[in-house]
Parts: C-alpha cells; sequence; structure tokens
C-alpha cells in the first residue's frame, strides 16, 4: 500500500502510543511503500505482542497492511517497569448470561490477593456480547484504579494476521481532561470471548502503573 509520505509523523506519533513502544521510524521506498520500521521499546512486553500491535493498531486506523518481516525491535530497560509489572492485572474468570434478547457478561480480574468484578449488559448478538465483554473488562478494571480516569470502549474488530485470527480492541482513555487512544490485540485460539477480554487488558495494563 503506498503512503502518503507528508503523514508519517502522523502514523509515528500514533505508533508511540502503543503499549510498550518508546519511539518508531517508518522508512519507504521510492514507491511510497513500508520497507522498514523500527520500534524502540521497553523491556515491559514480549516483542512478538508489539509487532502484533503495531500490525493490528495499523490496519485498524489507517487500513495500512504490514508483512511482520519490515518491523525490526529494539527494547531497552524502562524505569517504570516495576510499577508497571506490580500492577497487571489477571483474568480469573469469565461468565455469560442470557435471557429472550438481552445478554450479561461478568469478567473477574485479581491482582494478588484482590479481587475486581465487573458487569455489563448488552444486546445477544455477537458484536453485543463482544461489546458487552470489554465494558464489562473495564468496569472491573475502574473498580481497580478507583476512578481516577475514564475508560470507553471504540470499536472491537476480529481479522487475520499472517492467516491466524486476532481481536482487536481499540479503547478511548479520558485523564486530566486529556483523551488518548490505546489499542490492545490478542490471538483468538479457541474461545473468543477469552481474547476480547485479553485484549481489552493488552490496550490497558500498561496504562495502570500510572494510576495504581
Amino acid at each position: 500500500m503506498v503512503l502518503d509520505n507528508t503523514k508519517i509523523q502522523e502514523y509515528e506519533s500514533f505508533l508511540n502510543k502503543i503499549p510498550g513502544i518508546i519511539s518508531s521510524k517508518i522508512v519507504l521506498n521510492q514507491e511510497g511503500n513500508i520497507i522498514e520500521l523500527h520500534i524502540l521499546a521497553s523491556t515491559a512486553r514480549n516483542p512478538k505482542q508489539i509487532s502484533r500491535d503495531v500490525q493490528s493498531a495499523l490496519m485498524a486506523k489507517y487500513g495500512i497492511p504490514l508483512d511482520h518481516k519490515v518491523i525490526s525491535i529494539a527494547q531497552i530497560q524502562d524505569e517504570s517497569e516495576i510499577c508497571y509489572s506490580n500492577s497487571r492485572l489477571v483474568l480469573k474468570n469469565i461468565s455469560i448470561s442470557m435471557e429472550d434478547s438481552q445478554i450479561e457478561a461478568r469478567v473477574v480480574l485479581t491482582k494478588d490477593d484482590k479481587v475486581f468484578e465487573g458487569v455489563s449488559r448488552g444486546i445477544n448478538f455477537t458484536q453485543g456480547r463482544f461489546r458487552a465483554l470489554a465494558e464489562a473488562t473495564i468496569n472491573a478494571i475502574q473498580q481497580f484504579l478507583g476512578g481516577e480516569c475514564v475508560f470507553s470502549v471504540i470499536d472491537i474488530q476480529k481479522t487475520t494476521i499472517s492467516g491466524k485470527p486476532v481481536c482487536i480492541v481499540a479503547v478511548s482513555q479520558v485523564a486530566e481532561q486529556i483523551e488518548n487512544f490505546l489499542v490492545g490485540s490478542s490471538p483468538i485460539e479457541q474461545d473468543d470471548n477469552k481474547a476480547v477480554v485479553k485484549a481489552v487488558l493488552d490496550a490497558l495494563n500498561r496504562k495502570l502503573g500510572k494510576y495504581a
């Protein structure tokens, strides 16, 4: 896909918002195709997950397909990583109940010996189920944070990357009157419900160290 050279800085600024990424540099050939994408990231996240997030984010936001082979990632230790690892929430349980056209999603997250539960309701169809799961996850996270910032679900998509199904979740974060656009992804292995919750956690867990 041929890119607009005048928007490279916009693309790079967008990528720099992905959890774990410190800076990025896009290199185009004469035809305007991406031939190299250099990422400087912290060591808090697996480079394969960062690479998937980069592919997912560019596709979801700009419709730009990207071969993982052009992505190179260098990692350095970040001073905030101790805070990040200590604040990570872990998925404990997901439950869904249905009644007529309504669905209720319940997500339980844990940190150490503390439990945080979020509930959300929606219409009983695939996208409604996904949104209810994502919102229940966010409700559990906001219970953990005590209302210090506000998150809302923007979009949820299922796509394929390198022939494998992936769930992508876009979340808006509002804190101190500033809105941030966050993207998380998770491979869909057997349970797409779990993939939705894990994608939300992937988008937000990196931010939790700042507020926890």
